[in-house]
């Protein structure tokens, strides 16, 4: 084999070994980006009180612990969070008495790409709903803590626990 060979070949092999690099550094940013938008699906899903765009966030199998020890297992037992919402406001409402609108705040989100399937997704969470004269109370203070897989090139959150700052 000549030089000249030998430098087609070695220019050949860096541009490909060059291009998966791009390749798979474009899709880290992909995933990132896909993850963030899943976040924020469930914060608009349980703010417009939409039960199926925010079950659809969950993996079918996916588990949901809350503060205080209470845990939802199943896409369909998460989505009954958001019903149960429904219903409840629909009662307050005919009763004279409408709940506030709660609007949920995720902050200082960290996406950590473990594997091109998983992920571990954390951010602070807050809720806040109108109060009088125009200010805004915080409900709540915590952390969400996620895993997060990706099925049949989807991202969906696998477990999800709430940590609250107020024990």
């Amino acid at each position: 084999m000549n030089i000249r060979t030998s430098i087609v070949m070695y220019l050949a092999l860096a541009a490909t070994s060059s291009a998966g690099a791009q390749d798979a550094a474009v899709q880290k940013l992909l995933d990132r980006a896909e993850i963030a938008e899943l976040a924020t699906r469930y914060v608009k899903g349980l703010d417009t009180l939409d039960a199926d765009l925010y079950a659809g966030v969950f993996a079918e199998d996916a588990v949901f612990e809350l503060p205080g020890g209470v845990v939802h297992r199943g896409r369909a037992a998460i989505r009954k969070v958001v019903t149960d919402l429904q219903e409840s406001r629909a009662r307050n409402a005919a009763a004279g008495t409408p709940s506030p609108s709660l609007y949920h705040v995720m902050a200082n989100t960290s996406i950590e790409l473990v594997d091109a399937t998983h992920a571990r997704h954390w951010s602070y969470a807050q809720t806040v709903r109108a109060a009088e004269g125009g200010a805004f109370v915080v409900g709540f203070m915590g952390r969400y803590e996620d895993d997060v897989v990706k099925r049949d090139g989807r991202w969906y959150i696998q477990s999800r626990k709430l940590v609250s700052f107020v024990e």
